[in-house]
């Protein structure tokens, strides 16, 4: 699966089975809030919308940022994945 970081659109992407899935932030400096994730439902429960949380954490780890959880799927992930809190903005 490939994955995109679109600047402009404030969002990763990866095309999947029934479109384009997705995870939308809102950046605020160094901050990536992120707020909503969409997998078109031929795709869920195939590790899109984790993939997803990861390549949002990578980005904003190679870019010295932290992130916020608005999105209730982030905030269950973060539950999941204690081991990844430090990047959480407090």
């Amino acid at each position: 699966m490939e994955f995109k970081h679109d600047v402009q659109g404030h969002k990763f992407l990866t095309m999947v089975e029934g479109g384009e899935a997705h995870l939308l932030y809102r950046r605020k400096g160094d901050v990536y809030d992120l707020y909503a994730t969409e997998v078109p439902p031929e795709a869920r429960g195939k590790n899109v919308a984790d993939q997803l949380v990861r390549e949002a954490l990578k980005t904003a780890k190679q870019e010295n940022a932290q992130v916020i959880a608005t999105c209730p799927y982030v905030k269950k992930w973060f539950e999941k994945h204690p081991e990844e809190k430090s990047i959480l903005k407090h």
